[in-house]
């Protein structure tokens, strides 16, 4: 039975149950109280098996970021696939960002947990930067695809709007997470989804 537990499997679907078990501990003791070996007992392998994998702290939590980077990216570029006008993808995509939140509320303060440790963690300073640039990068990959699909043209800096919206989204969800109110997260996020929107200058119109 213990040779079965400790079967090999191939690095990525390694990876993959390491950073699930991570999330375990981490949503039920906080991200301070993540470490290899409290992984390592949650998963059931040997702790060796978390050094293979990731050799070392940090890399196991630039692998819990890139797991929620990968599902945000697909749920925005979903929103983009089912068409419409700029402001029902907006909306589209600015909700659906708010209802899986509101889906797995212990992800989300575990996210936000390990961004703020990376203003004091030297080691995770890097891995909450790297996220950070690579949300910002979702987010500008979505105005571009608004734009093109549209055949418009942002007003304004399209760098500040990226920021104006990742600032709307991680602001709105730490108020979510301490009053539990989805219908004024909702709200909030179309509101911010529309005033978007109509800084979305039509091809030919004036600036």
């Amino acid at each position: 039975m213990t040779g079965g537990k400790r079967a090999h499997l191939p690095v990525e679907q390694r990876r993959a149950q390491l950073v699930a078990a991570a999330m375990r501990v981490m949503q039920r003791e906080g991200a301070w109280s993540l470490t290899t070996r409290a992984v390592a007992k949650e998963a059931g392998v040997p702790l060796g098996a978390v050094h293979y994998a990731f050799g070392a702290k940090t890399e196991l939590v630039r692998a819990v970021f890139q797991a929620d980077r990968d599902r945000s990216t697909a749920l925005l570029r979903r929103a983009v696939q089912a068409g419409g006008s700029p402001a029902e993808i907006l909306i589209r995509a600015l909700v659906g960002y708010a209802d899986s939140v509101i889906a797995d509320p212990g992800a989300e303060m575990v996210l936000q947990e390990l961004t703020m440790m990376g203003g004091r963690d030297d080691d995770l300073r890097a891995a909450a930067r790297e996220s950070t640039e690579q949300y910002r990068g979702d987010v500008l990959d979505l105005l571009h695809r608004v734009a093109e699909a549209s055949g418009g043209t942002w007003s304004g800096e399209v760098a500040v709007l990226v920021e104006s919206v990742l600032g709307l989204l991680f602001g709105a969800s730490v108020n979510w997470l301490c009053t539990g109110d989805d219908d004024l997260f909702r709200r909030c996020v179309t509101d911010a989804a529309q005033t978007l929107a109509a800084r979305l200058t039509e091809a030919g119109a004036p600036g």
